[in-house]
């Protein structure tokens, strides 16, 4: 077997690549996504949003029965607007938070606000298709009104 000197020391060449697999194999276990124990809090307002950019966030209403789309032509109100904090934490799909900034990227997704002591969202969450069909399933689950 081959030897290889590390720092005055003789070692088998095996060895250091044992370590280099060993090193290379933690790395790529730690780079696992985050939201394996992503856990969401409770209560939330669920919806899909029509538009963000700070300081608002819009949600889309659900679609009201049949019965209110026709005695109302239509014309109900579709959105509703939410103020953001400036201490909003907004997380998306994979458990990374986000900068305020990058609120227009969730346009279109389904997200859960949570809202902070002023009544502004605190807390922002993009949900998966697999955590928005479990949550909406939640007793304790928020709608737009």
């Amino acid at each position: 077997m081959r030897e290889v000197e590390i720092q005055g020391m003789a070692r088998p060449a095996g060895g250091l690549l044992k370590g280099l697999l060993v090193a290379g194999a933690l790395f790529f276990l730690g780079a696992a996504p985050a939201y394996a124990d992503r856990a969401i809090p409770s209560g939330m307002l669920v919806g899909v949003v029509d538009s963000a950019m700070y300081p608002q966030i819009t949600l889309r209403k659900p679609q009201p029965p049949l019965l209110t789309r026709v005695a109302t032509l239509g014309l109900y109100k579709k959105t509703v607007t939410y103020q953001v904090a400036p201490s909003v934490r907004i997380r998306d799909e994979d458990n990374r938070f986000m900068v305020y900034g990058m609120l227009p990227k969730v346009t279109g997704k389904v997200v859960g606000l949570k809202s902070g002591v002023g009544g502004q969202v605190s807390q922002v969450w993009v949900l998966t298709g697999e955590e928005a069909v479990e949550y909406v399933r939640r007793p304790d689950t928020h709608f737009p009104k």
